[in-house]
Formats: structure tokens, C-alpha cells, sequence
């Protein structure tokens, strides 16, 4: 580049305040090395003259900015553990992701000015002083505005010797000027979808450009095809600004290519052609595509669904796709091969949890679906390709087991005692089974079942083996489902005698069943700690109510998917499923980066709190608790044969359960000859002041309710429980001398 550049305009004023470029600096050398130069720019005018400056600065990698490909934070034991210390916990965390180095930072007094009226009430000013104006352009809209010209611009600046009546405009155009009819044309050939207008004289009228005379051309850039084929002439487009009458040629010369090709190629889709031809109520009315545009709808997702799951790609195409394969797979799900290590199999035991996979199953009966159409008008368009399991090989399999009955022993849950009763007349579907990851909250490929009858075994099974094929060098499983308890019992034995060949794949697996917490504490206490998440060696603070979370987001799909046909109600489940496993996925980063930051304070805590008990202990004590727990996390289930050293014989005790027990105790005391001192025993003496207390609480608080304005009525109620209160008091006290003597008279 020479020195400088010669000016075009040297006359005109030299503007102040030259620019800085910074170009790039080819240097030989060390690749870690940044260098730049600082070159001043001068404008005049329309031109620039560009300085080249001799300085060349160099500034290595090192010092300019530190990147990282993966984040690797500090662990450390004394995290949150003194709040005191001075040291930021998240910041400690987060360091390591990014550093830079930065100056010390000049802090600048900036010199404080008075607020405009315009930045405190920007609304008044506007009203005073632009409302009317505002108005006046609007309403000059409405009209020709500036452009009253009888002859069309366009004509007269191509000097046309008849130039045209300047009479239309377009309204999504930048420029709203008027224009003549060829003009207009030959303006829009590129933007065919514009609305026009038409001056009558004294308003504007809606034209469209087909009236106009234009006509979309297709497979032909800007030539003209030799054999054009007229298309149908009352086709409508749905535009995003509306519903448009097009006037459309397919190309019919010896490049053309089928008409449905043309039209996709042009980013039309073609839906449907039939049109109505009457209209028996004798209106006008525009013809109605509300069919047509949900049946595109459907077919737009599908497509979605499989460019983004790289069927397009493929050799084999779409028929080429298997099951499951165009669902969002879980990244956290461990995979041998894809996110594993080459020795996982060889871990040692504290470290088996990082590989086993954790599921989570429940069902949901919002999702109904009504005998509305029948799977041979509406078979769907990819069933099994993505979430819903295949239907012809589910539905005969939970038909084989039709008369099996799912008994259940367990107290408090009514899942199984209600799965033959659920109301499905006149339904399809009475619901939708699911197995979702415990770890990532992903909803697993073919991995939902729809329900014919309630929440029965046959639907369940079904759904979780088929989300299993997909693991089948993972070991070691652990599922939840809030009637683990009941559906667990029997599960290898249905598995090896009742399970179809399509989902053997579980048969040699290990399970560790485990209830929800949240549904937990309705089941029986009797033996339940085993399939408590609390004492599950390796599942942390997991509470698995996935199920729970993705149910919530879902149940609005009900009100539309229970009117739909089966195979569109299908297509639509799969695109909201895959739309939840696609949020779950971009937030992933940022979910773990929580979870670990409240990891590691939580850890720590713990592991202190643990250190300080065990110390407070004796040590052959410790020795045999930490024993009697290794013992029973190592029995297989059911663990009958191990003292189960997490069982508490009650919680808590009710009030009833303590009066009961009081009862109890005078019966056996007077049945012994003991005397009573009063006929209020000692237990109606205790409940007695319990009650007192009580009272007292909501006299008080009915006091501090009404206030000093308090109606009448207020007071009076107020002054009768006060008056009820006393008494009770009065005859409480004459029982004192003779349960509690010694608290007489204080």
C-alpha cells in the first residue's frame, strides 16, 4: 500500500478528529504473537486517505487473553464451610473459565446535570408538543400524501412516450408512492406477496397483483419458459401477511421438472388445490384453508423432525429411519463408545454410580384421546421414529396380557387399585405412559406408550424395556416409579416369560428399584427404606419426579390432542416431546453449573457434620453402625434377610394416639386399686390445659384482627370468647391444688 492515497476532492473541508483503522500485519515468526499497527484515517467528503504507520506492536498470547477448552473448577473441602473467611464461593468456582487481565480501574466523578423535561416526562412532552403532528402524518397516509402526481414516476423517468396513471401503491414498500399498473408489476416480480392499493379517487381500495397482471413464473430465473403450463386459476397462498390469489406457470419446456418440485423449489408448499364452489348462503365469502393449512402443518413438522434428526443426509433417505432415531438423545446417559471411557467397566465400586443409568417412569391421564377418525385415515407419519414406542408391536403385546390382574398390597397408593376402573368410554386413550432420564430430565427415545385402560403392568413393562434397547452394555439400572414397590415384585419373572423378543434386551440387567420422594411417604413404612432415594448409595439429592416436571408443561396438550385423529395426535406429542428434550439440552450447561456449585457446598457440610457425630460417639459404636449399613446396601433385594438398621417403629406420635395411651395406663392403675382423685382423671387434666393454650392462641389473634373501627357485631363476638375463655380459666384452676399443688397461688 503506497504512503497515501490521492484525494478525489481536495477542496472540501478537512474533517476533525481523525479515525483510527486497524489493519492486519502479515509477519513471519511466532504464531503465539499478536501485532497490530495504528494507521490514521481522513475523510473528506465521499473519499478517505489512509496514513500507513510505522509502529508495529507486538503482543504475546499470554498477556492478551487465556481461553480454556473445557471447565476445570477447583474442589476444595473448605468451601462454605466458614461463611466468615473473606472468600467468594461462586467466584472461586467460576475462576478458571475465563481470565484476563485487566488495569487498575480509574474511577471518574462524572458531573451530575439536571433531568430534561423530555427524560422525565417523556409522554407529557409528547402530547403537548407532537400529538397533533403525529396524527396529521397519519391521516396523510390514508391519502396520496406527497405523491399527487397524475403520471407515474417510473414512466416519465424512463422517458416512455405514454407514460401510465399514477394510481397504485404498496403498502409493505418502503417508498409509498404511486405508480401505474406495469410498473407496479415489474416493481414486484421479486416480491410477489405485497399488498396493493388502489386510488379510487377518493380512498384507497385493496387490489391484489394477479388482477395487476403479474404472473409467477416458475423453474426459470428472469427468463421467459417456451411452453408455460397455466396453473389452477383459483389458487389461494397463505402468506404471512394473509391469504393471496396468485396467478402461477409451471415451466413445460424441456427442462421441467414435476410441478410439486417447482413449487418447493420457489419455498412454496403445496397443500392442497380443491377449492369450494359455492357458497350456499349467497356471501362472498373467502374460500376456507384452514384444512389444508393444518394438514401442512403436520407435514411441515414431520419434515422438521427428520432434517433435523439427519435423515436428509442419509443415503437411505427417510425409509432408512429406525426407531427412536429421531429423538433427542440424552447426553448424560451413559454410552459406551460415545461418552465412556475405554476402562469403565473396570472401575472400582465407590465410583460404579458415575455409569449406571438412572430412569424415571410415571403415567399421565390428561392425554386422552376420543374415537375421533381411525389409524387408516390417520396412520401418522413417523410413528416409532421418534418417542411414541411403534404401535402395532406394543398394542399386540398389551393386548396378550388384557386379563392379567395387578394386585397391590400397598397401603396408601390407588394406581393399581383403579387401573381396571379408569373412565375410557368413548376413548381411544385414556393416557400416555413415559420413561424419562433421572439426571438430565430427557424424555428417553420410543420411550412413551399410550394407555388403553388405565396405569396397568403390560403398558408400563412395554415402555420401559423398549427405552432400554438402546443401553444394552449398561449393566446396572436404576428406575423409579412411584409404585416401585408393587411393580418391582415380579419383574425378572415377567420379563423372561412374558416380555416379546423386540425388548429381551433387559433380561441379564441389574435393577435397583426406588420410589419418587415426593410419593415416597404415601406408601407403607413397613420395610420401605429400600426403595428410599435417601439411603440409595450414589443417587445424591436426586429426587426423580421428573415424570412430574414434564407432565406439568404437557397437560394444555390435552384440550387439542384428544379431538385429533390418532396418527396426527402422534406426530403432534412427538414434536412437543422433542421440543422439551431440545430446551433441556441447551440448558444443560448452565443446570450443572448450579448443581455444582450447591454440590460442593453441600458436600462439604455433610462430610463436617458426619466427622463431628462420629466423634461424639464411641468407636466400637461407629464400627458397628457403619457394619450394619454396609451389610444391608450390599443384600439384594428384597433384603429380608438383614436387619434394616434406617427402621423406625414411628415418627411421630398423634394426639389421639398419646390420649389413647393415657386412657390406658388409668384403666390398668385403677383395675389395680389405685384411687381417683377427681372425676376429671389426670389425662383430662392434661388435654385440659392443652386445650387452654389453644384458646388462648386464637383469642389472641381474633383480638389482634379487630381493630379500634370494628363494627359492633366484631366487638361482641370478640368479648363473648374473651367471656367463654375466663371461665374455662376459673374451673382449670380449681384443679391445680389438686394435680399441681405446688403452683398454687403463683
Amino acid at each position: 500500500m503506497p504512503p497515501s492515497v490521492p484525494l478525489l476532492h481536495p477542496a472540501k473541508r478537512v474533517r476533525l478528529n481523525p479515525g483510527i483503522r486497524r489493519d492486519a500485519v502479515v509477519m513471519p515468526g511466532d504464531g503465539s504473537a499478536v501485532r497490530e499497527r495504528e494507521t490514521p484515517l481522513k475523510r473528506i467528503g465521499g473519499s478517505q486517505t489512509l496514513f500507513q504507520g510505522p509502529a508495529i506492536r507486538s503482543m504475546p498470547l499470554e498477556s492478551t487473553w487465556k481461553t480454556l477448552q473445557s471447565w476445570e473448577p477447583i474442589d476444595s473441602s473448605d468451601f462454605a464451610l466458614d461463611p466468615s473467611n473473606g472468600e467468594w464461593y461462586e467466584e472461586a468456582l467460576d475462576q478458571g473459565v475465563m481470565e484476563e487481565p485487566r488495569g487498575p480501574v480509574v474511577q471518574v466523578q462524572r458531573k451530575k446535570y439536571a433531568r430534561s423535561k423530555v427524560a422525565k416526562r417523556p409522554h407529557v412532552v409528547w402530547k403537548e408538543r407532537h400529538r397533533q403532528t403525529y396524527l396529521e402524518e397519519q391521516m396523510q397516509l390514508e391519502g396520496q400524501g406527497d405523491f399527487t402526481s397524475e403520471k407515474c414516476p417510473d414512466c416519465l423517468a424512463r422517458r416512455h412516450a405514454t407514460p401510465g396513471d399514477a394510481k397504485y401503491r404498496c403498502v409493505e414498500c418502503f417508498l409509498p408512492d404511486l405508480v401505474c399498473s406495469t410498473c407496479c408489476v415489474k416493481r414486484h416480480r421479486s416480491n410477489p406477496f405485497h399488498r396493493i392499493e388502489e386510488w379510487d379517487g377518493s380512498h384507497f381500495v385493496d387490489i391484489s397483483l394477479k388482477s395487476l397482471g403479474l404472473t409467477i413464473q416458475l423453474n426459470h430465473g428472469n427468463s421467459i419458459c417456451d411452453n408455460p403450463v397455466v396453473a389452477h386459476k383459483n389458487m389461494l397462498l397463505l402468506h404471512v401477511n394473509g391469504v393471496h390469489e396468485v396467478s402461477i406457470q409451471y415451466c413445460g419446456c424441456g427442462r421441467s421438472i414435476p410441478q410439486h418440485h417447482q413449487l418447493l423449489r420457489r419455498c412454496l408448499y403445496p397443500s392442497s388445490q380443491i377449492t369450494k364452489l359455492t357458497v350456499n348462503n349467497g356471501v362472498d365469502l373467502p374460500k376456507s384453508r384452514y384444512k389444508a393449512l393444518m394438514r401442512m402443518s403436520l407435514q411441515w413438522r414431520h419434515l422438521k423432525l427428520l432434517k433435523r434428526g439427519g435423515r436428509g443426509n442419509e443415503p437411505s433417505g427417510v425409509a432408512g429411519t429406525a426407531d427412536g432415531e429421531l429423538a433427542i438423545m440424552c447426553p448424560t446417559c451413559p454410552r459406551p463408545n460415545v461418552n465412556l471411557p475405554e476402562d469403565w467397566e473396570k472401575v472400582s465400586p465407590a465410583l460404579r454410580f458415575l455409569y449406571v443409568l438412572v430412569l424415571c417412569m410415571d403415567a399421565n391421564f390428561r392425554l386422552k384421546n376420543q374415537m375421533v377418525s381411525s389409524y387408516s385415515q390417520d396412520p401418522g407419519l413417523g410413528t416409532g421414529w421418534a418417542y411414541l414406542v411403534p404401535r402395532v408391536p406394543y398394542e399386540k403385546y398389551v393386548l396378550s396380557r388384557a386379563k392379567d390382574s395387578d394386585i397391590s398390597t400397598c397401603v396408601g397408593f390407588q394406581a393399581l387399585a383403579k387401573a381396571n376402573t379408569k373412565f375410557s368410554k368413548g376413548l381411544r386413550y385414556t393416557g400416555v405412559s413415559l420413561v424419562a432420564c433421572g439426571r438430565s430430565e430427557m424424555i428417553m427415545p420410543i420411550g412413551v406408550g399410550n394407555l388403553q385402560k388405565g396405569e396397568r403392568y403390560a403398558n408400563m413393562d412395554y415402555t420401559f424395556g423398549s427405552s432400554l434397547l438402546q443401553f444394552a452394555l449398561i449393566p446396572l439400572i436404576l428406575i423409579s416409579y412411584d409404585i416401585c414397590c408393587q411393580w418391582y415384585i415380579n419383574l425378572y419373572a415377567r420379563i423372561n416369560k412374558d416380555w416379546p423378543s423386540e425388548i429381551q434386551s433387559a433380561s441379564k440387567k441389574k435393577f435397583i428399584p426406588a420410589i419418587p420422594k415426593m410419593h415416597e411417604p404415601a406408601h407403607g413404612k413397613d420395610n420401605h427404606q429400600m426403595y428410599s432415594l435417601n439411603y440409595i448409595p450414589g443417587v445424591g439429592q436426586s429426587d426423580l419426579e421428573a415424570p412430574e416436571r414434564i407432565w406439568s408443561p404437557h397437560n394444555a396438550l390435552g384440550n387439542s390432542t384428544k379431538t385429533q385423529g390418532p396418527g396426527s395426535r402422534h406426530d403432534v406429542l412427538d414434536d412437543h416431546f422433542n421440543f422439551w428434550n431440545y430446551q433441556k439440552y441447551m440448558s444443560l450447561g448452565r443446570s450443572l453449573a448450579t448443581r455444582y456449585k450447591a454440590a460442593v457446598a453441600e458436600r462439604n457440610i455433610q462430610v463436617e457434620g458426619h466427622r463431628g457425630l462420629s466423634n461424639t460417639v464411641q468407636p466400637e459404636q461407629v464400627i458397628k453402625w457403619e457394619k450394619a449399613c454396609k451389610e444391608w446396601e450390599d443384600a439384594p433385594f428384597p433384603k429380608t434377610g438383614v436387619k434394616n438398621p434406617y427402621h423406625v417403629a414411628s415418627l411421630v406420635l398423634t394426639e389421639t394416639q398419646v390420649r389413647a395411651q393415657l386412657h390406658l395406663e388409668e384403666e390398668a392403675k385403677l383395675k389395680e386399686g389405685g384411687e381417683s382423685l377427681h372425676a376429671t382423671t389426670p389425662s383430662a387434666f392434661i388435654m385440659h390445659g392443652l386445650d387452654l393454650e389453644d384458646a388462648q392462641r386464637r383469642v389472641r389473634h381474633l383480638a389482634h384482627d379487630v381493630s379500634t373501627g370494628a363494627t359492633t357485631r366484631q366487638s361482641a363476638g370478640l368479648s363473648e370468647q374473651r367471656n367463654l375463655l375466663r371461665s374455662r380459666i376459673r374451673s382449670y384452676e380449681q384443679l391445680l391444688p389438686i394435680y399441681m399443688p405446688g403452683l398454687r397461688g403463683k
